[in-house]
């Protein structure tokens, strides 16, 4: 049979090991990137920009670049295997390697991507609390009583002074407003990763991620615990989730 010939033989192994050195390329990417990405996140103030630009950049030349190297590659490997009279069965066989192989670098670059997204967030949160002073009392602008205030509050607050009944408008540090959007968020989508993944082909995974990251979001950001319930609320009452929920 074609299938067992020497030259189909020979396609398939060449085949396998163009594989190999496509896997074998994209770690040597990420590899020659940790030196790098420990300088950045070492010299991260408080914001992840950067991190952000530099994983979209990254995933361009893994995920992106090598699927496209291995897509006009199996389009080349599948007319030699039709040439050298391959059967339909094995030559599917083969090209569905690739198929694989891409998708476990997109599944493999998602694990790295939500892991240095996690690292440069508890930087920015370690920068954060080193500037702000928990303890640091406020007074009331009216009788300069002590005023009770989380300086951790994401939102501008109106506080009634219980010395001398003032209102007074307590405005958080821009640098506490942006752990919402540059810590708390990428470690809520760090707490609900394995959900995540499992909610590409699972809809009752994807239930479960949103429960587990809308959670830790209103565990953490409680001054805006309404928003993130309501929410969570339209995402699981979603038609789509109608049979699950």
């Amino acid at each position: 049979m074609a299938d067992s010939s020497p030259e189909v033989q020979a396609m398939v192994t060449r085949w396998n090991e163009f594989l190999k050195k496509v896997e074998a390329r994209y770690y040597e990417v990420l590899k020659q990137t940790e030196e790098p990405l420990d300088n950045v996140i070492a010299n991260i103030q408080y914001d992840n920009i950067i991190i952000h630009n530099i994983s979209n950049g990254l995933k361009n030349q893994t995920v992106t670049q090598l699927s496209e190297k291995i897509d006009g590659a199996a389009t080349k490997f599948e007319t030699e295997m039709r040439k050298a009279g391959a059967s339909s069965g094995l030559t599917s066989a083969e090209r569905g390697k690739s198929h694989v192989l891409k998708n476990w670098m997109e599944i493999e670059y998602l694990k790295f991507e939500n892991k240095l997204a996690a690292r440069a967030a508890r930087k920015i949160l370690e920068n954060v609390n080193s500037h702000i002073d928990a303890s640091k009392m406020h007074r009331c602008t009216q009788c300069a009583a002590d005023l009770k205030i989380n300086v951790y509050s994401f939102m501008a607050v109106n506080i009634k002074c219980e010395s001398c009944g003032s209102v007074n408008t307590y405005q958080p540090d821009d640098r506490v407003r942006a752990l919402e959007w540059y810590v708390i968020t990428p470690l809520a989508e760090e707490f609900a990763f394995d959900e995540k993944l499992k909610a590409r082909t699972d809809k009752h995974a994807m239930k479960e991620y949103y429960k587990k990251f809308y959670g830790y979001l209103m565990e953490n950001v409680p001054d805006k615990k309404q928003y993130y319930e309501r929410d969570l609320h339209e995402r699981l009452t979603n038609p789509m989730f109608t049979n699950f929920v």
